[in-house]
């Protein structure tokens, strides 16, 4: 048994301990304020310059450079999380952004745009990717935020459609690992009598549920935020959706990662009007559109080979208003104003009836799997 005297010695050390933390504490935030004022003078320059705010090549920057100075307790992963929020409040003494999503409030798609510009941008949700756009576009939003395909279910319908249609440029990507929870009022799981869902989580979850959920009904909703609101609403309801959803509308989270693939990852891309800068790791996103004649894609193909440019993906779709005709779009490795890439889309135009470049853009880290949730290419600019 400890001793008085120990006691008090121990009480002593812990006190000490305590204002080395505060002293250090204070002089961390004094760094930040300093910080903070070199921000916002930096963003007059940018205004006096015409500059956007947002500059993804520079947080990439930022970010990789800290990161690769990890050492000891701190991993890169906490260094990354950390100057993901001092970005963000650096951003926001340069200038309002404002960043579209997907709605409602508390979605996968509102939890990527955190991930990628940080709690101090302005969210605006959208009813339909295609508001998205548009809000983009007529300037009531700086950026967008957008799924594109997934790991598991493919294609997201219809949002490369919106790239034909609208003159927006992809900035970057940012690959975000769904974990999916079971959440409800009720913390007792035998007292679930139905499930309320968007239908994909539902087939993610299928196995899960059917092992330890036999007997619950099932009812699909446009949304998972949607889902939570009905399940806050139900005493003997549940949703399933991510802990940041369960948080957000003050839900009990019941059982965590119950997705029956834990190798469950979106890609978001982010779009607006500027033009990153070359990285060094760098894609490009291309729509073209081909004749009818044999070998016309292999010829388009075999020019990105001769001057070995990596097809990363490729995926056609019907050409509106021309039935049995096909858009092709491809993401390659490399930047517009690469040489290889540079002469690649100078053949490409000759070969193609239309060929449109959609954006050059630092590529996304897809983190560690299954427990990372994946690392933006970017955060917010300073």
């Amino acid at each position: 048994m400890q001793s008085k005297k120990d006691e008090d010695a121990g009480w002593g050390d812990l006190d000490r301990r305590r204002k080395e933390i505060d002293a250090i504490d204070t002089g961390i935030l004094s760094l930040l304020s300093q910080r903070l004022d070199v921000a916002a003078a930096i963003g007059r320059i940018k205004e006096r310059l015409g500059m956007a705010v947002f500059d993804p090549v520079r947080e990439k920057t930022i970010l990789d450079r800290m990161a690769h100075k990890s050492h000891g307790r701190l991993t890169s992963v906490a260094i990354r999380d950390i100057y993901a929020r001092i970005i963000s409040a650096g951003r926001a003494v340069q200038g309002p952004l404002k960043v579209g999503f997907l709605g409602p409030e508390a979605t996968f798609s509102h939890q990527a745009a955190i991930s990628i510009f940080g709690n101090s941008a302005e969210f605006c949700s959208s009813r339909t990717f295609e508001d998205v756009f548009g809000s983009v576009e007529k300037g009531h939003c700086h950026q967008g935020v957008i799924p594109v395909e997934n790991s598991l279910e493919g294609s997201v319908a219809g949002i490369w459609d919106l790239f034909h249609k609208f003159d927006l440029k992809i900035c970057g990507e940012y690959y975000h690992r769904i974990r999916l929870s079971l959440m409800a009022q009720n913390r007792d799981l035998n007292g679930i009598g139905k499930i309320y869902s968007h239908p994909m989580p539902l087939a993610q979850c299928r196995l899960w549920l059917k092992s330890h959920l036999p007997d619950v009904s099932f009812e699909s909703v446009e949304s998972t935020s949607l889902a939570a609101k009905m399940a806050k609403d139900d005493p003997n309801g549940a949703a399933l959706g991510s802990r940041f959803l369960a948080e957000t509308l003050g839900l009990k989270l019941l059982r965590e990662d119950i997705e029956d693939e834990p190798h469950n990852v979106t890609r978001f891309l982010v779009v607006g009007n500027g033009e990153p800068k070359p990285t060094g790791k760098d894609k490009t996103t291309l729509l073209f559109f081909l004749g009818h004649r044999p070998g016309a894609l292999a010829e388009v193909l075999s020019v990105l080979a001769q001057r070995e440019v990596n097809v990363c993906r490729i995926e056609s779709r019907p050409m509106p208003m021309r039935s049995w005709e096909y858009l092709f779009f491809v993401d390659l490795e490399g930047h517009r104003e690469d040489l290889a890439m540079a002469e690649s889309m100078a053949e490409m135009k000759r070969l193609c009836v239309l060929l449109k470049w959609l954006g050059s853009y630092p590529s996304g880290e897809r983190g560690p799997e299954p427990d990372g949730s994946g690392v933006p290419a970017f955060q917010v600019q300073n």
